[in-house]
């Protein structure tokens, strides 16, 4: 089975008291460019007559370190404990600032025997850390930057870590990711007439997967409640189609 994409990277504030565990919202962690776990686990050997009795080689922590292609101070605040200003939009950093445990979701494009699958995997428990910074002066090409980022894998009270499941549908595997993190997957779609640039949804969406207009992909619109507002109208007959979560 080879892996051909990555995609959805996604973030919730995790809240746990004792085994009752919630998530905040879903939250993009902006277009994904690579991910990579590395799981460390407990190495105890019971050596009893002089063979081994016992071992232990359960799960004892992880690393999962992310490139993304952006390092938008939207995203990084609410990842790393920082405020943003309302007023001025800066984000301040401060030394007593504290990383919130979040639980974290991808989807895996995969291909086997021809056909595409896509598998989806939830870290239940991590903890970022600061990322470094680094830039360079502009050469005699173009050389694109991404951000890197490093979190810590922990387990839930329960002792669960780590969740994944694969489907055959990119769409089933956004409802599974949803799931993860305790939001239900919709999708719905509304005919331009040329003038209405207003939609309302049927529920206040929690995380906005993807609109589209006759297939192609837009940002240029805004959400407050359950109203979807486009910057300009789509045109008559257009095919607008909203994919999103929401809080069941």
């Amino acid at each position: 089975m080879a892996k051909i994409g990555l995609n959805n990277l996604k973030f919730g504030v995790l809240s746990e008291v004792g085994e009752t565990v919630t998530y905040g919202p879903m939250q993009s962690l902006g277009k994904a460019v690579s991910a990579n776990v590395s799981i460390t686990s407990n190495s105890a050997v019971l050596y009893a007559d002089d063979a081994i009795a016992e071992t232990d080689n359960t799960f004892s922590n992880g690393t999962i370190t992310l490139t993304v292609d952006d390092d938008g101070d939207t995203v990084f605040a609410p990842l790393l404990g920082h405020e943003i200003n309302s007023d001025t939009g800066e984000m301040i950093r401060n030394k007593n600032d504290e990383a919130p445990y979040v639980g974290v979701g991808r989807i895996i494009n995969k291909m086997k025997n021809g056909a595409r699958l896509y598998k989806v995997e939830f870290l239940s428990k991590v903890k970022f850390a600061e990322p470094s910074q680094e830039s360079n002066t502009h050469g005699e090409t173009t050389e694109f930057g991404t951000q890197q980022i490093e979190g810590t894998i922990a387990t839930l009270e329960s002792g669960q870590w780590s969740k994944t499941k694969t489907f055959t549908t990119h769409s089933d595997a956004i409802a599974y990711l949803a799931s993860c993190f305790g939001q239900t997957a919709t999708a719905e779609t509304f005919a331009g007439d040329g003038t209405t640039a207003a939609y309302t949804l049927a529920h206040t969406p929690a995380t906005i997967f993807t609109v589209t207009i006759n297939g192609t992909p837009t940002t240029a619109y805004s959400v407050s409640g359950t109203t979807l507002t486009f910057d300009e109208a789509p045109s008559s007959g257009a095919v607008i189609y909203v994919s999103y979560a929401y809080n069941a």
